[in-house]
Protein backbone atom coordinates (compact mmCIF):
# COMPACT_ATOMS: atom_id res chain seq x y z
CA UNK A 1 0.00 0.00 0.00
CA UNK A 2 2.71 2.48 0.86
CA UNK A 3 4.44 2.01 -2.49
CA UNK A 4 1.12 2.45 -4.69
CA UNK A 5 0.67 6.01 -2.52
CA UNK A 6 4.18 6.98 -3.77
CA UNK A 7 3.89 6.34 -7.10
CA UNK A 8 0.41 7.68 -6.91
CA UNK A 9 1.95 11.09 -5.19
CA UNK A 10 4.35 10.99 -8.15
CA UNK A 11 1.80 11.07 -10.92
CA UNK A 12 0.26 13.86 -9.24
CA UNK A 13 3.38 15.68 -9.54
CA UNK A 14 4.03 14.60 -12.65
CA UNK A 15 0.84 15.58 -14.48
CA UNK A 16 0.97 19.51 -12.41
CA UNK A 17 4.31 19.92 -14.01
CA UNK A 18 3.15 18.75 -17.50
CA UNK A 19 0.28 21.03 -17.16
CA UNK A 20 2.42 23.70 -16.51
CA UNK A 21 4.50 23.49 -19.33
CA UNK A 22 1.62 22.99 -21.43
CA UNK A 23 0.21 26.33 -20.39
CA UNK A 24 3.66 27.68 -20.22
CA UNK A 25 3.96 27.03 -23.88
CA UNK A 26 0.35 28.59 -24.78
CA UNK A 27 1.40 31.50 -23.53
CA UNK A 28 4.74 31.93 -24.91
CA UNK A 29 7.17 29.58 -25.99
CA UNK A 30 10.79 30.31 -23.68
CA UNK A 31 14.28 29.18 -24.87
CA UNK A 32 14.65 25.93 -23.91
CA UNK A 33 17.32 26.15 -20.73
CA UNK A 34 20.58 24.97 -20.58
CA UNK A 35 21.93 22.68 -17.78
CA UNK A 36 23.53 24.85 -15.32
CA UNK A 37 27.19 24.07 -15.15
CA UNK A 38 28.65 23.14 -11.68
CA UNK A 39 29.97 26.38 -9.81
CA UNK A 40 33.17 27.72 -9.84
CA UNK A 41 35.41 31.06 -9.13
CA UNK A 42 35.20 32.19 -13.21
CA UNK A 43 31.72 30.53 -13.36
CA UNK A 44 30.31 33.64 -15.79
CA UNK A 45 27.39 34.79 -13.11
CA UNK A 46 23.17 33.86 -14.23
CA UNK A 47 21.63 36.44 -16.13
CA UNK A 48 19.23 39.11 -14.43
CA UNK A 49 15.58 37.86 -13.35
CA UNK A 50 14.78 41.27 -14.76
CA UNK A 51 15.31 39.29 -18.41
CA UNK A 52 11.74 37.10 -18.82
CA UNK A 53 13.35 34.29 -19.70
CA UNK A 54 15.02 34.19 -16.38
CA UNK A 55 12.20 35.27 -14.56
CA UNK A 56 10.59 32.24 -15.87
CA UNK A 57 13.25 29.52 -15.20
CA UNK A 58 13.38 31.03 -11.55
CA UNK A 59 9.30 30.63 -12.00
CA UNK A 60 9.97 27.08 -13.36
CA UNK A 61 12.31 25.98 -10.45
CA UNK A 62 10.75 26.99 -7.77
CA UNK A 63 7.16 25.59 -8.58
CA UNK A 64 9.21 22.01 -8.83
CA UNK A 65 10.47 22.74 -5.28
CA UNK A 66 6.90 23.80 -4.33
CA UNK A 67 5.73 20.80 -5.84
CA UNK A 68 8.40 18.86 -4.13
CA UNK A 69 7.43 20.30 -0.64
CA UNK A 70 4.22 19.55 -1.32
CA UNK A 71 4.64 15.88 -2.03
CA UNK A 72 6.31 15.54 1.11
CA UNK A 73 3.25 17.28 2.93
CA UNK A 74 5.53 20.58 4.26
CA UNK A 75 2.76 22.85 2.96
CA UNK A 76 3.91 25.97 4.45
CA UNK A 77 7.09 25.75 2.60
CA UNK A 78 5.10 24.39 -0.26
CA UNK A 79 3.27 28.38 0.10
CA UNK A 80 6.52 29.83 0.36
CA UNK A 81 7.85 28.32 -2.79
CA UNK A 82 4.94 28.83 -5.18
CA UNK A 83 4.07 32.53 -4.03
CA UNK A 84 7.69 33.23 -5.07
CA UNK A 85 7.03 31.61 -8.17
CA UNK A 86 3.50 33.19 -9.09
CA UNK A 87 5.72 36.58 -8.05
CA UNK A 88 8.18 35.97 -11.02
CA UNK A 89 5.48 34.32 -13.44
CA UNK A 90 1.65 35.27 -12.74
CA UNK A 91 0.74 31.60 -14.43
CA UNK A 92 -2.82 30.37 -13.36
CA UNK A 93 -1.40 26.79 -12.65
CA UNK A 94 1.03 28.06 -10.26
CA UNK A 95 -2.56 29.54 -8.75
CA UNK A 96 -4.11 26.47 -8.43
CA UNK A 97 -0.69 24.64 -6.97
CA UNK A 98 -0.84 27.25 -4.34
CA UNK A 99 -4.75 26.98 -3.78
CA UNK A 100 -3.89 22.98 -2.90
CA UNK A 101 -1.24 24.07 -0.91
CA UNK A 102 -3.32 26.28 1.24
CA UNK A 103 -5.89 23.49 1.62
CA UNK A 104 -3.52 21.05 2.91
CA UNK A 105 -2.52 23.40 5.19
CA UNK A 106 -6.41 23.36 6.31
CA UNK A 107 -6.08 27.10 5.45
CA UNK A 108 -9.96 26.81 3.86
CA UNK A 109 -9.81 31.20 3.78
CA UNK A 110 -7.04 31.41 2.08
CA UNK A 111 -7.53 28.16 -0.27
CA UNK A 112 -10.75 29.67 -1.04
CA UNK A 113 -9.18 32.86 -2.16
CA UNK A 114 -6.83 31.62 -4.56
CA UNK A 115 -8.95 28.95 -6.25
CA UNK A 116 -11.04 31.97 -6.63
CA UNK A 117 -8.16 34.02 -8.10
CA UNK A 118 -7.55 31.02 -10.61
CA UNK A 119 -11.06 31.28 -11.54
CA UNK A 120 -10.66 34.71 -12.69
CA UNK A 121 -7.39 34.67 -14.58
CA UNK A 122 -7.80 30.87 -16.17
CA UNK A 123 -8.93 29.92 -19.62
CA UNK A 124 -12.53 28.93 -19.98
CA UNK A 125 -11.62 25.73 -21.68
CA UNK A 126 -9.08 25.09 -18.48
CA UNK A 127 -9.85 21.05 -17.15
CA UNK A 128 -9.83 22.55 -14.16
CA UNK A 129 -11.89 25.22 -13.52
CA UNK A 130 -15.21 22.66 -12.58
CA UNK A 131 -12.12 20.97 -9.84
CA UNK A 132 -11.50 24.27 -8.53
CA UNK A 133 -15.51 25.35 -8.11
CA UNK A 134 -16.23 22.20 -6.37
CA UNK A 135 -13.03 23.02 -3.70
CA UNK A 136 -14.18 26.16 -3.22
CA UNK A 137 -17.91 24.83 -3.04
CA UNK A 138 -16.65 22.10 -0.43
CA UNK A 139 -13.92 24.39 1.59
CA UNK A 140 -17.58 27.07 1.99
CA UNK A 141 -18.51 23.98 4.46
CA UNK A 142 -15.35 24.39 6.67
CA UNK A 143 -16.07 28.30 7.53
CA UNK A 144 -18.58 29.56 10.09
CA UNK A 145 -19.89 32.66 10.35
CA UNK A 146 -19.17 34.55 13.33
CA UNK A 147 -21.44 37.83 14.19
CA UNK A 148 -19.31 40.46 15.76
CA UNK A 149 -21.34 43.24 17.47
CA UNK A 150 -19.11 46.39 18.64
CA UNK A 151 -20.22 49.96 20.61
CA UNK A 152 -17.50 51.73 18.00
CA UNK A 153 -16.58 50.90 14.82
CA UNK A 154 -13.50 49.00 14.90
CA UNK A 155 -11.14 46.44 12.75
CA UNK A 156 -11.45 42.86 12.99
CA UNK A 157 -8.78 40.77 13.38
CA UNK A 158 -8.51 36.41 12.93
CA UNK A 159 -5.29 35.37 14.00
CA UNK A 160 -3.10 38.69 13.57
CA UNK A 161 -4.74 38.87 10.46
CA UNK A 162 -7.08 41.85 9.49
CA UNK A 163 -10.49 39.80 8.03
CA UNK A 164 -13.03 42.96 8.39
CA UNK A 165 -15.17 45.83 10.10
CA UNK A 166 -16.90 45.30 13.33
CA UNK A 167 -20.25 45.24 14.33
CA UNK A 168 -19.98 42.87 11.17
CA UNK A 169 -19.64 39.08 9.86
CA UNK A 170 -16.53 37.52 9.17
CA UNK A 171 -15.79 34.20 8.01
CA UNK A 172 -13.23 32.24 9.71
CA UNK A 173 -12.14 28.20 9.50
CA UNK A 174 -13.03 25.95 11.37
CA UNK A 175 -10.63 25.40 14.63
CA UNK A 176 -9.32 27.41 17.63
CA UNK A 177 -9.60 31.13 16.66
CA UNK A 178 -8.46 34.43 18.38
CA UNK A 179 -10.61 37.20 17.61
CA UNK A 180 -9.16 40.30 17.99
CA UNK A 181 -10.60 44.07 17.67
CA UNK A 182 -9.03 47.75 17.30
CA UNK A 183 -10.24 51.41 17.24
CA UNK A 184 -8.42 54.12 17.32
CA UNK A 185 -8.05 55.86 20.56
CA UNK A 186 -9.86 52.69 22.73
CA UNK A 187 -7.92 49.95 24.03
CA UNK A 188 -7.72 46.64 21.63
CA UNK A 189 -9.65 43.29 22.97
CA UNK A 190 -9.18 39.65 22.21
CA UNK A 191 -11.19 36.18 22.76
CA UNK A 192 -10.61 33.17 21.97
CA UNK A 193 -13.45 30.74 20.35
CA UNK A 194 -13.72 27.37 19.10
CA UNK A 195 -16.09 27.45 15.77
CA UNK A 196 -17.01 24.10 13.80
CA UNK A 197 -17.70 24.28 9.74
CA UNK A 198 -21.44 26.12 8.79
CA UNK A 199 -22.09 27.06 12.61
CA UNK A 200 -22.75 31.01 13.70
CA UNK A 201 -21.35 32.09 16.44
CA UNK A 202 -21.88 35.27 17.68
CA UNK A 203 -19.28 37.28 20.15
CA UNK A 204 -20.00 40.78 21.97
CA UNK A 205 -17.05 43.64 22.72
CA UNK A 206 -17.35 46.46 24.43
CA UNK A 207 -14.45 49.10 23.81
CA UNK A 208 -12.74 51.10 26.57
CA UNK A 209 -11.30 54.24 25.26
CA UNK A 210 -8.25 54.87 26.44
CA UNK A 211 -7.60 56.65 29.55
CA UNK A 212 -5.67 60.24 28.93
CA UNK A 213 -3.78 61.38 31.51
CA UNK A 214 -3.11 65.22 31.91
CA UNK A 215 0.53 65.39 33.76
CA UNK A 216 0.61 69.12 35.46
CA UNK A 217 4.26 70.06 35.59
CA UNK A 218 4.17 72.51 38.63
CA UNK A 219 7.01 75.02 38.92
CA UNK A 220 8.64 76.67 41.52
CA UNK A 221 8.87 80.06 41.59
CA UNK A 222 11.59 81.90 40.63
CA UNK A 223 13.20 83.34 43.86
CA UNK A 224 16.42 84.95 44.27
CA UNK A 225 19.13 83.46 47.14
CA UNK A 226 19.69 85.98 50.11
CA UNK A 227 22.99 87.02 49.32
CA UNK A 228 21.74 88.57 45.88
CA UNK A 229 19.42 90.81 48.00
CA UNK A 230 22.11 91.61 50.38
CA UNK A 231 24.47 92.87 47.93
CA UNK A 232 21.89 94.79 45.81
CA UNK A 233 21.16 96.45 49.31
CA UNK A 234 24.51 96.91 50.11
CA UNK A 235 25.14 98.74 46.81
CA UNK A 236 22.29 100.95 47.30
CA UNK A 237 23.50 101.67 50.46
CA UNK A 238 26.99 102.61 49.38
CA UNK A 239 25.21 104.65 46.57
CA UNK A 240 22.82 106.53 48.96
CA UNK A 241 26.70 107.53 51.07
CA UNK A 242 28.13 108.28 47.82
CA UNK A 243 25.43 110.58 46.88
CA UNK A 244 24.91 112.63 50.25
CA UNK A 245 28.68 113.05 50.10
CA UNK A 246 28.47 114.45 46.83
CA UNK A 247 25.02 116.26 47.45
CA UNK A 248 27.53 118.07 50.95
CA UNK A 249 30.46 118.48 48.46
CA UNK A 250 28.00 120.43 46.16
CA UNK A 251 26.35 122.75 48.39
CA UNK A 252 30.03 123.87 49.73
CA UNK A 253 30.89 124.95 46.68
CA UNK A 254 27.42 126.60 45.87
CA UNK A 255 27.85 128.52 49.18
CA UNK A 256 31.48 129.20 48.74
CA UNK A 257 30.53 130.82 45.05
CA UNK A 258 27.68 133.07 46.24
CA UNK A 259 30.00 134.21 49.82
CA UNK A 260 33.07 134.93 47.82
CA UNK A 261 32.42 138.31 45.16
CA UNK A 262 35.54 137.31 42.94
CA UNK A 263 34.33 134.28 42.25
CA UNK A 264 34.87 133.39 38.42
CA UNK A 265 33.08 131.74 35.90
CA UNK A 266 35.00 129.05 36.03
CA UNK A 267 34.14 128.29 39.87
CA UNK A 268 30.48 128.64 38.72
CA UNK A 269 30.75 125.78 36.25
CA UNK A 270 32.28 123.58 38.45
CA UNK A 271 30.22 124.14 41.03
CA UNK A 272 27.29 123.12 38.45
CA UNK A 273 29.65 120.08 37.60
CA UNK A 274 29.59 118.92 41.04
CA UNK A 275 26.44 119.45 41.30
CA UNK A 276 25.41 117.15 38.39
CA UNK A 277 27.58 114.44 39.42
CA UNK A 278 25.51 114.68 42.00
CA UNK A 279 22.27 114.25 40.35
CA UNK A 280 23.31 111.35 38.58
CA UNK A 281 24.39 109.48 41.53
CA UNK A 282 21.24 110.37 42.91
CA UNK A 283 19.19 108.72 40.11
CA UNK A 284 21.58 105.44 40.10
CA UNK A 285 20.70 105.19 43.76
CA UNK A 286 17.44 105.57 43.53
CA UNK A 287 17.57 103.00 40.99
CA UNK A 288 19.73 100.64 42.78
CA UNK A 289 17.04 101.31 45.63
CA UNK A 290 13.89 100.10 43.21
CA UNK A 291 15.50 97.09 41.92
CA UNK A 292 16.90 95.77 45.42
CA UNK A 293 12.87 96.50 46.62
CA UNK A 294 12.14 94.14 43.58
CA UNK A 295 14.67 91.80 44.36
CA UNK A 296 13.27 91.58 48.10
CA UNK A 297 10.12 90.44 47.29
CA UNK A 298 11.91 87.66 44.80
CA UNK A 299 13.81 86.41 47.58
CA UNK A 300 13.85 82.94 48.96
CA UNK A 301 13.39 84.25 52.77
CA UNK A 302 12.83 81.01 53.99
CA UNK A 303 16.16 78.01 54.06
CA UNK A 304 14.67 74.75 52.40
CA UNK A 305 15.51 72.02 53.86
CA UNK A 306 18.46 71.39 51.97
CA UNK A 307 19.53 75.06 52.61
CA UNK A 308 19.72 74.72 56.58
CA UNK A 309 23.44 73.84 56.90
CA UNK A 310 24.62 76.45 54.81
CA UNK A 311 27.26 78.56 56.22
CA UNK A 312 26.19 82.30 57.22
CA UNK A 313 26.87 84.87 54.29
CA UNK A 314 28.69 87.88 55.43
CA UNK A 315 28.04 91.56 53.34
CA UNK A 316 30.77 94.36 52.85
CA UNK A 317 30.84 97.75 51.02
CA UNK A 318 33.03 100.35 50.74
CA UNK A 319 32.97 103.55 49.58
CA UNK A 320 36.42 105.44 48.42
CA UNK A 321 36.38 109.14 47.55
CA UNK A 322 38.06 110.18 44.03
CA UNK A 323 38.76 113.65 42.82
CA UNK A 324 34.68 114.38 41.15
CA UNK A 325 33.59 111.09 42.66
CA UNK A 326 33.68 108.05 44.24
CA UNK A 327 34.13 103.81 43.94
CA UNK A 328 31.70 101.55 45.49
CA UNK A 329 32.37 98.15 46.02
CA UNK A 330 30.72 95.66 47.56
CA UNK A 331 31.02 91.75 47.94
CA UNK A 332 29.44 88.70 49.77
CA UNK A 333 30.96 85.63 51.08
CA UNK A 334 30.21 82.47 52.70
Amino acid sequence: MRTVRFVGTWVVTLVIAGLLGHTARAQTAPAPVAATPPADATATPPPPLESPDARMAEARRRYAQGAEFYRRARYSEAIAELSEAYTLWENPTILYALAQAFEGRSDATHAIETYRRYLETAADDDMRRADAEAKIAELQGLLATVHVASNVSASIYVDGERVGEAPGDVRVATGRRTLEIRAEGYESQTETVTVAGGTERSVSFELQAVAVTAMRVERERFRFPRPVFYAAAGVTGAGLITWMSMASASIARANDYNDMPGSTSFDRADARLVARRSNVVLGVTGGLGAATAIIGVLTRWHDRPSDTDDPPVNVSAAVEPLVGGALVTARWTR
